[in-house]
């Protein structure tokens, strides 16, 4: 009768680790399959959902949102009303306009379909959608939705977008337009929300929405004709 083969403790042991390997390899796949479904929005992980269609409806229907500066203390907000078919390159305009900001650093929107930004902008690490090819109405869907607009990666500055209402258009009415809206805000490179909270304790709240809505008129139009 033939005898087994015997199979030497050398063996075992590499047996035994070229299954560690394995399995070690299958979970780090798990892992990095599941970090690819998921981004983040505001720090907050979140799955990844597909950018859709943007609906007919959307150009005739405005996004009524709450922009805030996320730390200030006190609160510094503006509240905006969008049309919601605004591709996110020009939303970005629009909140550069509304917080006086100058242009002068990269800046990116952090959404549940990804993250998106300008083309242009390269900082060698990070792999942003462009901008261009998305529409407010399609990255923040219903109302509720948040969506995170970061400018200036140095100093950090975030914007926290809250959907507050979806509506439709006034006729006659140009948008974008500010209603509303709490402070000054920070002047470019003044060293992050920190320094900012601290160089505007006790100043006066002199912020004017009709200002803002002002300097908007040149990203202004009007969705539906007066009848």
């Amino acid at each position: 009768m033939p005898k087994k083969p015997v199979t030497s403790t050398d063996e075992l042991a590499r047996m035994l680790s070229q299954a560690e390997a394995n399995a070690s390899e299958v979970l780090m796949r798990q892992m990095l399959d599941r970090f690819e479904q998921q981004t983040f929005v505001g720090g907050k992980r979140v799955a990844v959902q597909k950018l859709t269609r943007l609906p007919k409806k959307a150009a005739t229907t405005v996004h009524r949102v709450k922009v805030s500066l996320y730390g200030a203390k006190p609160p510094v907000w503006r509240r905006i009303e969008i049309p919601s078919a605004m591709r996110l390159d020009l939303v970005h305009e629009v909140i550069q306009v509304a917080f006086d900001w100058e242009g002068y650093h990269l800046h990116a929107f952090e959404t549940v379909c990804g993250e998106f930004g300008s083309p242009d902008d390269d900082d060698d690490w990070s792999e942003r959608k462009d901008e261009t090819a998305a529409a407010l109405a399609q990255v923040a869907a219903a109302e509720r939705a948040k969506i995170v607009y970061a400018y200036d990666f140095g100093d950090d500055w975030r914007h926290d977008i809250v959907v507050e209402k979806i509506m439709p258009a006034e006729p006659g009415m140009a948008y974008p337009r500010c209603t509303g809206g709490r402070r000054a805000a920070p002047p470019e490179d003044c060293g992050g929300i920190w320094a900012f909270n601290e160089y505007q304790a006790g100043q006066d709240d002199t912020f004017d929405a009709g200002e803002v809505t002002a300097r908007l008129a040149d990203l202004a139009e009007v969705l539906i004709p007066a009848s």
